[in-house]
């Protein structure tokens, strides 16, 4: 008893309140995903009710960001935090004691930070002089963690019949943007953003769903969910509505796969990303969750998700894009008798595209920085203005070859009727400007390569942005590259 002060004072806080109806302070602390910045603040929650607010500020930034949450199970809670950038940051948090918990948030722009709340301020400063000494240490820059501006953005509050029990804890959504920001793990309406000429797919309402798949037991992966989130930040600038998932288990897999199958019903636009492992059984390809048990070949059925599964739900929109990171290796191959390596080739229903990171039965790359090989290329060519989706694809297959001296080359199966612009031409008279989809857009590409070791990627950048605001860091990175030779 005499060991846990902190637990025995908070217990006593929370039974009175419980008894009083009232409110409990919270004190918040966190951190960014990659420790440049930190995050402290204040809260209140209603242990009856189920309810609470918060405020916080990044030192670093300088932002301020006001918010609320709100209980979905017992013990686990959803927020939106509003930041006087117009950042908005989607949170997720459960209660590990009744004196502390932690959570995750999320922005538009795909920045992830971790956070823990604690009811003893002493239990706080602790964790508080922990995570300053770290961020102090290591002295990042914040300026990749910068939003745009943005027209304000108006929070909904979710109706008193919204599910009371998400996908899974780790299954977001990002909306387009100044799409409203909607308390929920079910993405908000899409707004169309290409200004490419009507044809089925060119604009209108676009659905995407995102998985990254790194946590395995037997075979972890580094990029997966570094993929998932990169791509789907630049899917939401391109007026995507984002779901996003990471790290599911088949359980969770297979239900946000059906709930994407059924909000695709009036959407123009479907498409499916997943990045993990991937295997393929007597000709069908299957997509491997974090906690599957594969013993055997007769076992991966019962463990896997199908992929003619994934494909089943695109039913409901006339043009969609199924994307597959997913033949890195084969983590069970030593344990089955006959097995081809990569994914297996698969003819793509009418109105359908599948792209494979790599041709049928070979093996893909993780990459040796931030993105696998196979999404860093997609990443750099998505933007690009004016493509129609069967040239972005080809751009992704010469630039993967290039990477690998060919021993990686993306293939395609496609059975579209119609063209497809992921971004449309500039308007006339205008292909120099610069507006705020820009701006993100060349933020999320310096994201894609600033941890790079190849100079090649550095001058991609400045090909694209010589008078980008990273343009001075990338020579200077590019001239110790060259001295170190």
């Amino acid at each position: 008893m005499y060991r846990y002060p902190g637990f025995w004072r908070s217990f006593v806080v929370i039974a009175v309140a419980l008894l009083l109806g009232g409110c409990v302070k919270i004190y918040i602390v966190g951190h960014t995903d990659d420790w440049s910045d930190y995050m402290t603040g204040t809260g209140s929650a209603d242990p009856l009710g189920g309810e609470g607010s918060a405020e916080i500020r990044f030192a670093k930034l300088g932002t301020t960001c006001i918010g609320k949450f709100r209980d979905y199970a017992p013990g686990k809670a959803r927020g939106e935090i509003l930041c006087d950038d117009q950042r908005i940051i989607k949170t997720e948090s459960r209660a590990l004691s009744l004196s502390s918990g932690k959570g995750y948030g999320t922005d538009q722009l795909g920045h992830r930070g971790e956070f823990g709340f604690y009811t003893d301020i002493g239990d706080y400063e602790r964790e508080l002089a922990s995570v300053r000494s770290e961020v102090e240490r290591r002295n990042l820059d914040v300026a990749h963690l910068r939003a745009p501006r943005a027209a304000p953005v108006r929070i909904e509050t979710p109706p008193a019949s919204a599910p009371s029990r998400p996908v899974q804890a780790t299954v977001t959504s990002l909306p387009p943007t100044n799409a409203p920001a909607v308390v929920d793990a079910a993405p908000a309406p899409a707004r169309p953003v290409t200004s490419a000429p009507a044809a089925p797919g060119a604009s209108g309402k676009r659905l995407a769903l995102v998985i990254g798949n790194s946590a395995y037991r037997d075979a972890p992966l580094k990029n997966p969910v570094n993929d998932a989130r990169a791509l789907g930040a630049k899917l939401r600038l391109l007026g995507f509505d984002v779901m996003i998932g990471e790290n599911l288990g088949q359980r969770d897999m297979t239900r946000v796969i059906a709930r994407f199958g059924e909000r695709l019903a009036g959407n123009d636009v479907g498409m499916f990303f997943f990045a993990g492992h991937g295997i393929q059984i007597k000709g069908k390809n299957y997509l491997i969750p974090v906690d599957a048990q594969i013993g055997s070949e007769n076992s991966v059925r019962a463990e896997a998700v199908d992929v003619d599964a994934v494909l089943d739900q695109l039913s409901a929109s006339p043009l969609n894009l199924v994307i597959l990171d997913a033949c890195r290796n084969n983590p069970f191959e030593r344990r089955f008798r006959s097995v081809g390596g990569g994914l297996a080739q698969m003819e793509a229903p009418k109105g359908t595209l599948i792209a494979y990171a790599t041709a049928p039965g070979k093996v893909a790359s993780d990459g040796e920085g931030v993105n696998s090989t196979y999404t860093a290329a997609l990443l750099k060519v998505l933007g690009e203005s004016g493509l129609p989706v069967e040239s972005v694809f080809k751009r992704v297959r010469g630039e993967v070859a290039r990477m690998t001296s060919d021993a990686q080359v993306p293939w395609e199966a496609s059975s579209l009727t119609g063209d497809f612009f992921f971004a449309g031409p500039p308007p006339q008279g205008k292909s120099g400007a610069t507006g705020s989809s820009d701006s993100e857009a060349e933020l999320l590409f310096w994201q894609s390569v600033k941890d790079s070791q190849d100079a090649r990627d550095f001058d991609a950048y400045l090909r694209q942005y010589p008078n980008g605001r990273f343009s001075e860091i990338a020579r200077n990175r590019l001239n110790r590259m060259k001295g170190a030779k």
